[in-house]
């Protein structure tokens, strides 16, 4: 996230960070809970969960290691609009919003990090509702696995890689039942496009997968 920020922005960034444990199953913070600074995942995941009145949920996103959240709402000055759980054990970056407040003041270029990490989030979101309401649940899925793919391990045209959450929560935040996804696991399975064990996946050939999911 700070790979252009110059050595005197991070320095600022720094001081105002601290690294925070979390353990499985525990909350990192609360829906309604004021915002004081953002998260970067440095290793784990997080959970972010909308609850509706009548108690169901929706996983909004599924953190892992290298993403990054509520920095919109800690500008915002909003309170945190969702839940956010630790799927297991979990280091994160805290970077409170005092640090780039005064990063900002003293280093008005830094905004221009923030602001391009601000649109690559809203250009995600609005590929996701594109998703969510046009694509059917066999592309969903081919789309949400094809994102692990650069960071699994190559055999030649073939690729392993470990799914970063159960599959219940994978469904939850795909919009589907658990049972069509393991259904769709079953059917790109019998095709021979790629084989699931427990959370271990392997896709034969990367290329024709991907085809597939544009068809």
């Amino acid at each position: 996230m700070f790979r252009t920020a110059r050595a005197a922005e991070l320095d600022i960034i720094a001081a105002g960070s601290k690294v925070v444990s979390i353990g499985k199953g525990k909350v990192l913070f609360r829906q309604g809970e004021r915002c004081t600074g953002f998260y970067l995942v440095l290793c784990g995941g997080i959970r972010l969960v909308f609850t509706a009145p009548d108690g169901r949920e929706h996983i909004a996103k599924i953190a892992v290691a290298g993403d990054h959240f509520a920095e919109a709402v800690m500008f915002l000055n909003h309170p945190y609009p969702l839940d956010a759980f630790a799927m297991e054990d979990s280091e994160l970056l805290f970077v409170g919003k005092e640090a780039v407040d005064s990063c900002l003041a003293n280093h008005p270029d830094f905004a221009r990090i923030l602001i391009a990490n601000l649109s690559a989030q809203l250009h995600h979101f609005a590929n996701q509702i594109a998703t969510l309401t046009l694509h059917s649940a066999m592309q969903r899925v081919i789309g949400y696995l094809l994102r692990y793919i650069e960071a699994g391990q190559e055999s030649g045209r073939a690729v392993h890689f470990t799914l970063p959450a159960s599959k219940h929560d994978i469904a939850s935040h795909l919009n589907i039942s658990p049972e069509t996804l393991s259904r769709t696991f079953r059917q790109l399975d019998d095709m021979g496009l790629m084989s699931v064990k427990a959370r271990e996946i392997r896709i034969p050939d990367v290329e024709k997968f991907r085809n597939f999911g544009t068809m």
